[in-house]
């Protein structure tokens, strides 16, 4: 596939209370299991982060922010000026029910006039599981300048086409973005496979 999957790993986790790409579900670090799950779609990965030291190892080209200190946002940013290919997947390496399916499918459903194919559900959007073109660089440049580091900035700069819910059922629904910002998130996630 032409396409990279970037991975962002760069946030301060102050509500874990720890690096949280580096907590564990069945003896498996979540960002060993972004890699892993994003292995086999995609011919590279690209990991931003602002702790390079925490990943040596790791399957992937490490990155760090560009601008940092500007969120998520940031980090896609860093992600699409390395990456060689137009279109990417972007996902949190908090997310432990991701799917390398549904970016592969994502990837698929963009037409030349999208710049970012974000999914849609239980009436929000996820933009951090979401497909990002590099024609997005400058918009993220312009919002990351004027102080505006939401990802949600972009939304009316770009083009985006939304994917409906009913198209992600296939690939694990609503669940493939559960995402673990808490230790309580943690729990729940390690409930799923016991």
């Amino acid at each position: 596939m032409e396409a990279a999957a970037i991975i962002l790993a760069g946030g301060k986790s102050s509500r874990f209370e720890g690096n949280k790409a580096l907590a564990e579900i069945s003896s498996q670090r979540l960002i060993d299991r972004a890699v892993h799950k994003l292995r086999g779609s995609f011919p590279l990965l690209i990991l931003v982060t602002n702790t390079p030291e925490d990943y040596r190892g790791l399957d992937a080209d490490i990155i760090c922010d560009l601008i940092p200190g500007q969120g998520p946002l940031s980090g896609i940013h860093a992600g699409l000026i390395v990456s060689p290919y137009s279109l990417n997947y972007v996902i949190g390496c908090d997310m432990p029910f991701i799917s390398g399916e549904l970016g592969t499918y994502l990837i698929q459903r963009a037409d030349q006039g999208d710049d970012a194919l974000i999914p849609y559900v239980k009436g929000y959007a996820e933009p951090l599981s979401a497909v990002y073109r590099k024609t997005c660089i400058p918009y993220i440049e312009n919002a990351l300048l004027a102080g505006r580091p939401k990802v949600s900035a972009l939304y009316d700069q770009v083009r985006i086409k939304y994917i409906p819910e009913e198209e992600i059922i296939p690939f694990g629904g609503e669940e493939c973005f559960f995402n673990i910002n808490t230790r309580d998130d943690l729990k729940k996630a390690l409930k799923y496979y016991q």
